[in-house]
């Protein structure tokens, strides 16, 4: 009996290793790039992938496992920014205050003006800009995820470069002053 069960265990692993090994890539870079610190980024995947494996019964289509990876990163997400707003003492002037010891500070420089323009987009608009431009899901993919017609997801991305052209093309104007 006891080599019966791990044998069912051990299909459900080799089940969903088949569905997520695929789409690791596409996890990670949504969850950095919504996040943008890679230690937190790779706790809130790891986390992810444990609570989609815990609940895998729940996936009834395999073609949905994207959209529930995301949906949980995604709550992750939100939650820890909760805890985080609560307790952290760390605020942007004291971060703005550390010293930066990397070697390609320019660079650092431009991803952190790149992060805050991305922040100050309304999330509508925000959301599906990181899911196409850094997580390449494609235009029906988000459609689906976001429950909007691909018209409605394109349009949304049309606006989003939009803003946030104005807001990098404000910053930079601004520095300039």
């Amino acid at each position: 009996m006891k080599l019966r069960t791990e044998d069912i265990e051990n299909e459900r692993k080799a089940k969903f290793m088949t569905l997520y090994n695929p789409l690791h890539e596409r996890l990670v870079r949504f969850v950095q790039t919504l996040v943008w610190d890679k230690e937190e980024a790779r706790d809130i995947v790891s986390e992810t992938i444990l609570a989609a494996y815990e609940h895998f019964e729940k996936v009834k289509h395999h073609e949905a496992f994207l959209y529930y990876l995301f949906t949980i990163a995604k709550r992750k997400m939100n939650r820890r920014y909760v805890q985080q707003k609560r307790q952290s003492p760390w605020t942007d002037e004291l971060n703005d205050k550390a010293e930066d010891t990397s070697p390609d500070a320019l660079k650092k420089l431009q991803i952190k003006e790149l992060k805050e323009a991305i922040a100050h987009l309304p999330e509508k608009y925000r959301e599906p800009l990181v899911l196409f431009e850094f997580s390449g899901l494609t235009i029906k993919e988000i459609a689906e995820l976001s429950n909007l017609t691909e018209n409605g997801v394109k349009s949304r991305l049309v606006r989003a470069r939009q803003q946030l052209s104005e807001i990098l093309d404000g910053s930079l104007h601004e520095k300039a002053i």
